[in-house]
Order: C-alpha cells, then sequence, then structure tokens
C-alpha cells in the first residue's frame, strides 16, 4: 500500500514538474527562433526568393529545413513529439504579407492572442500560433 502512495507521489511531482518546467521552455523556443531569425534574415530573405523563383535551394544552417508552399517559404526550426502530440516552430515568409500558419495553412478564425494570433481547430486538438517578426516574416508554433 506504502508503494503505491510513493509511486502516485513521484507521478505528481512529475507531472507537476513538467508543466512548470514547459513554460520557460516554450518561451526560450521563440526565443530562440527569433536570435536566429534576426542573425540570418539576409541569408533567409535571399533562400525564400530563390525558392519562390523555384530554384533548389538549402536552408541556412542552424534551420532544419526550407519548403514552398504556394507563395509561402516555411524555414522549420524545430520539432518535438510523436505521433498526434507533435509540434513544429519555425518561421514563414509570406510574399503579401498575409496570415498564414504552419505549411502555409489558413488562419481563417484566428482569434488575437499576445502579439500574434492563434487559431485553434474545432472540433479538435490542433493549434496553430502566428506571431510577426518583420514586414513578410512570421513566427509559427503548430501543434498536433
Amino acid at each position: 500500500m506504502k508503494r503505491r502512495w510513493k509511486l502516485l507521489g513521484a507521478v505528481c511531482v512529475f507531472v507537476v514538474g513538467v508543466t512548470f518546467l514547459r513554460i520557460p521552455w516554450k518561451a526560450e523556443q521563440k526565443s530562440r527562433v527569433e536570435r536566429q531569425f534576426h542573425a540570418d534574415l539576409e541569408e533567409l530573405t535571399q533562400t525564400a526568393e530563390l525558392v519562390l523563383a523555384g530554384q533548389e535551394a538549402e536552408a541556412p544552417s542552424g534551420w532544419r529545413d526550407v519548403s514552398r508552399f504556394d507563395d509561402v517559404v516555411c524555414f522549420d526550426y524545430g520539432g518535438w513529439g510523436f505521433g498526434s502530440s507533435t509540434r513544429y516552430w519555425g518561421v514563414n515568409y509570406v510574399t503579401d504579407n498575409r496570415l498564414v500558419g504552419f505549411q502555409g495553412m489558413s488562419m481563417e478564425g484566428a482569434a488575437p492572442d499576445g502579439e500574434g494570433w492563434l487559431w485553434e481547430e474545432n472540433p479538435g486538438d490542433n493549434r496553430c500560433y502566428v506571431e510577426p517578426l518583420a514586414p513578410c516574416w512570421y513566427y509559427f508554433e503548430m501543434k498536433f
């Protein structure tokens, strides 16, 4: 009986710890992307223009991948998770500066949230947060 209580206590401590550690980690994740974005802005812009012109291009050092979705260029910076508990984050280059999410997805129905916008699937648990970084550039975080 005591063993069950110890196990339950350990699980509770773990869950609370993960919850409190996640909040600063999420803020630090966004800060890392922003710092890398500002350091690489010129190279990111050149790469985005090459991709939009139909040419092959590699993501700048430090970025995982670059992809084109119509007139949106997506630079993936990181990702974490497995299956239906997955997150991706990075930046989008949007030629006409309209609000789009991860991989050029529509943000129709998004609501203001902090410095950006939050789209939530209804019904469902998918969420996309987008925040402007510079003209035509947006930070994104997608959660599945």
